[in-house]
């Protein structure tokens, strides 16, 4: 009603305006018309107040683009773009003294749904969205040396000059390091942010080979197949739920700005070596080139302890499959609200609309029939299905009843072309949706005696506990602004990354920005240029090798800008998104270069959509 009633203000000034020109110009008729000066008559009054809030609402649609058209067409291209982003968090798994007798690994599957205590009654639910595996093992040491001191015979990598070293420890009587059930160790990189943007870019970037200790004395052992990954860039790793529409480089911006502490973990492939050894403390020595003893990296590194380097940790979102209350069709409306949980209807919203099933009763029981959404590009499809071809759905947002009435902001209408007003029907719509609990899951109070995440049945467990507040859920603007961001997403698919690519760039990245963070701010503040040229590399093949013609992409960033986020990081972001970019039977590849000395900071492996070429 805010935005409206500008709207209505105008509207009702110019009404009395305009009766105050005609009576000037004709008064012989204004007065036989009465409209001398304002009305006494009160009817009267309310018949123009009601005719001005009319109009109001038609100027506010113009005013808005015709939000009804954009926002279906954004529905049909990029659908991701018009849903909230849930709150989320960073939960840990606690194995406790169980550990000690556990003879292998559990699994926590990727999609588990965790329950917290109520809030304003309300009951949250977050989805994991990493794999846990619960392991029978401490991580009881970690530290960072910046000059590498091996015993004699270790094979050391060329150019190492310090090391990280991480500690491992079998807590459990009857476990091998071959019967853990994974073959990688994944830890959550935890701690203040400079020590995690640190750690991050050393084990990311830094590190030139991997040594195995099982010993106390003896040399170490090469284990080149240990170096670390990075996590949160697969598909299997997403945090929410995207459509096959839609590039995966999107997802990835968005969760980017959104949480970027979901890329905070890394995976540690286990030695080959250390599946056959019966040691019961191994120590992995990650050695690394760079680094200056005296760089405030190192002094960073110094700090580390095993409290930074966590295990049975995954990132958790507040998004979850629910059916929503059934919907009687009374055909007296044009809308219905969907409501996931009416009797809590403040505590829920609408993310997304899966499936929507119509139950028609008969004589001979439930007839179920499918309705498919209006705007999508099946429709062909749906020709070969005779009736339901003619059975469609619509959603509609009402931002004005979600800061009223929240939870009813989302509304659905059906079209049957078949429905005959003759008829005596009684029908019932099913709508399985995804939900969020809005911004209730940001007020709950974490670090409580007993854990902040339940689920009955969880086994080796003994709580599961949160390591951050959770974020408060963000929502991209609609109405007048969705027209541009629609037209700046399909003017960018032709834009090329030379003649006013460094604005194209900034525009797409800052459509993903939906905290608009100071810290995200700066980050796009310091990407100062942008550059390419075509290349020609020597690829393998079958039976020869060939050469393929790509694409280099030089991007000139302020270092300093990155400071506390990690510019690594941003560039691997960055990288996937210009995969985009990729022709058939090409690639591309970035390298970040330094404003200030003009030097190649990184470059990455060169890339084929979302696949890496090595």
């Amino acid at each position: 009603m805010e935005q409206l009633l500008p709207h209505y203000e105008r509207e009702l000034a110019f009404l009395h305006a305009a009766s105050k020109d005609f009576s000037a110009m004709y008064p012989r008729v204004a007065g036989q018309l009465h409209m001398a000066g304002d009305s006494s008559d009160p009817h009267v009054e309310r018949l123009i107040q009601s005719f001005a809030l009319l109009s109001a609402r038609i100027q506010k649609r113009l005013d808005d683009d015709f939000p009804l058209f954009t926002e279906s067409l954004i529905e049909v291209l990029y659908p991701h773009y018009l849903r909230p982003f849930p709150s989320c968090s960073i939960a840990q798994f606690d194995v406790g003294a169980g550990a000690t007798q556990m003879t292998q690994g559990s699994l926590v599957e990727r999609g588990t749904v965790l329950n917290t205590r109520p809030v304003r009654g309300v009951t949250c639910k977050f989805r994991t969205a990493y794999d846990v595996h619960l392991l029978p093992l401490r991580l009881s040491n970690a530290s960072f040396r910046s000059v590498l001191n091996a015993p004699d015979g270790t094979p050391l990598p060329r150019q190492a000059t310090s090391v990280l070293s991480v500690t491992l420890d079998l807590v459990s009587p009857q476990a091998q390091w071959d019967q853990l059930g994974t073959d990688t160790l994944r830890l959550h990189l935890s701690g203040d942010t400079s020590q995690v943007t640190a750690l991050r870019e050393a084990l990311c970037g830094r590190v030139v080979g991997c040594l195995l200790q099982t010993q106390s004395t003896g040399p170490w052992q090469a284990a080149p197949e240990s170096l670390p990954r990075t996590v949160g860039f697969e598909e299997a790793e997403a945090l929410i739920d995207f459509d096959a529409r839609s590039h995966s480089a999107y997802r990835l911006l968005t969760e980017y700005f959104a949480f970027p502490e979901k890329f905070n973990f890394i995976d540690l492939p286990w030695p080959k070596a250390l599946q056959l050894s019966k040691a019961r403390q191994v120590t992995l020595h990650f050695a690394m080139a760079g680094i200056r003893g005296e760089s405030d990296e190192a002094r960073l590194l110094e700090t580390i302890t095993a409290r930074n380097l966590l295990t049975g940790c995954t990132p958790v979102v507040n998004l979850f499959s629910q059916r929503a209350d059934p919907i009687r069709i009374t055909h007296t409306s044009d809308r219905y609200p969907v409501l996931p949980d009416g009797r809590r209807a403040h505590g829920h919203e609408v993310y997304s609309i899966d499936k929507v099933f119509r139950v028609h009763q008969t004589a001979q029981g439930d007839d179920i029939q499918e309705f498919r959404p209006f705007f999508a590009l099946h429709h062909d499809g749906l020709l070969a299905h005779g009736e339901s071809a003619a059975r469609y759905w619509v959603a509609h947002r009402d931002d004005t009843l979600a800061a009223r009435s929240p939870g009813y902001e989302t509304e659905i209408s059906v079209v049957d072309i078949n429905f005959d007003p003759a008829e005596i029907q009684t029908d019932t719509l099913s709508i399985e949706v995804k939900a969020t609990n809005r911004d209730l899951p940001s007020q709950l109070t974490v670090g409580q005696a007993g854990g902040d995440l339940f689920l009955e049945g969880l086994r080796n467990a003994r709580e599961v506990r949160m390591l951050r507040k959770p974020t408060l859920s963000h929502r991209l603007d609609r109405g007048r602004g969705a027209l541009w961001r629609l037209i700046s997403h399909l003017s960018l698919n032709h834009l090329t990354l030379s003649a006013g690519g460094l604005d194209a760039l900034r525009e797409m990245l800052r459509l993903y920005d939906l905290p608009r963070s100071d810290t995200n701010q700066r980050q796009l503040d310091g990407i100062v240029g942008i550059s390419h040229h075509h290349v020609t590399a020597c690829m393998p093949g079958q039976p020869f090798v060939t050469f393929v013609r790509g694409t280099e992409v030089r991007v000139k960033v302020n270092e300093q800008h990155f400071v506390g986020t990690g510019l690594r990081l941003f560039g691997q972001v960055l990288d996937h998104f210009f995969g985009l970019y990729v022709h058939a039977n090409s690639f591309i590849q970035l390298k970040l270069y330094s404003e200030r000395t003009q030097e190649e900071l990184m470059s990455f492996p060169r890339r084929s959509g979302d696949g890496s070429l090595l």
